[in-house]
């Protein structure tokens, strides 16, 4: 049985999409599918898609309703016992990182798995170090989650909590999450290893107007998953972005360069 399903969504990402296949590709030591939901772009990014198409378990390319819409799609697809997401514009850190991930689990026997993750900008240089040791369940309060492109759960279980929520804008990722940890004995184990390096560029952090509609939709799916959140709560996670802002330029001045 295929170990690992990822899901790759894609709108007009002809710069960057030859990167993050190629690093599907270069995974060792666990069994892949890599599913492509493509938006339909206009860029040249399907003819980079189908050059590269042996190796794909689906490539769709169709109009969605947004962003969520297409990771549903993908979902629907998935045949991994693990399921996770690696954006159009990101690339896994290392050959490596995926077996990391699905060894760690196996062990645990738990439900999903997760590391760390480092946002980079255009030419791969560390600009922060999102660490997934940050997260616990009860800090799901504040809006903290594990990082994104690190986190692969149990297929069947993203698709008994309904998959995303195509309501919510911005944050139907913590919001998948949330209803995630909110089913009894759901468990998860994090391991410290970078898993993925996401290019900057998130709709949640985009501007103010952005940070506020996220806040509102983090404070909303608290709310419907019974989580005691507040608006200064989830406003407190804030200096931990700063902190590992700091931490990223760090390894930047160190020269660490993103492979």
């Amino acid at each position: 049985m295929i170990d690992v399903s990822v899901i790759t969504v894609s709108l007009n990402a002809a710069s960057t999409i030859a990167r993050t296949i190629d690093s599907v590709r270069a995974q060792t030591g666990v069994l892949i599918e890599h599913i492509v939901v493509d938006g339909g772009s206009t860029d040249g990014t399907m003819d980079i898609v189908m050059g590269r198409r042996q190796g794909f378990a689906q490539v769709v390319s169709e109009p969605d309703r947004g962003l969520y819409d297409a990771m549903n799609k993908g979902l629907a697809l998935a045949r991994g016992k693990l399921v996770g997401y690696l954006n159009a514009d990101d690339a896994f850190a290392s050959p490596e990182a995926l077996s990391q991930l699905v060894e760690a689990w196996r062990r645990s026997d738990g439900d999903a798995v997760y590391g760390d993750v480092l946002q980079v900008d255009a030419q791969d240089r560390p600009l922060r170090m999102i660490s997934g040791g940050a997260f616990s369940p009860d800090r799901l309060r504040r809006g903290l989650m594990p990082p994104h492109p690190s986190f692969y759960a149990r297929t069947t279980a993203l698709r008994e909590v309904g998959g995303f929520n195509t309501d919510f804008s911005i944050a139907a990722d913590f919001d998948l999450i949330a209803r995630t940890f909110a089913r009894t004995g759901f468990n998860a184990v994090y391991v410290p290893t970078i898993v993925a390096n996401m290019r900057v560029g998130g709709v949640s952090t985009r501007n103010l107007k952005a940070t506020r509609i996220a806040t509102a939709e983090i404070l909303k799916s608290c709310r419907a998953n019974g989580i005691d959140a507040t608006p200064w709560s989830v406003l407190s996670r804030y200096p931990l972005k700063a902190r590992e802002l700091i931490d990223g330029r760090w390894m930047r001045l160190k020269g660490y360069q993103a492979s």
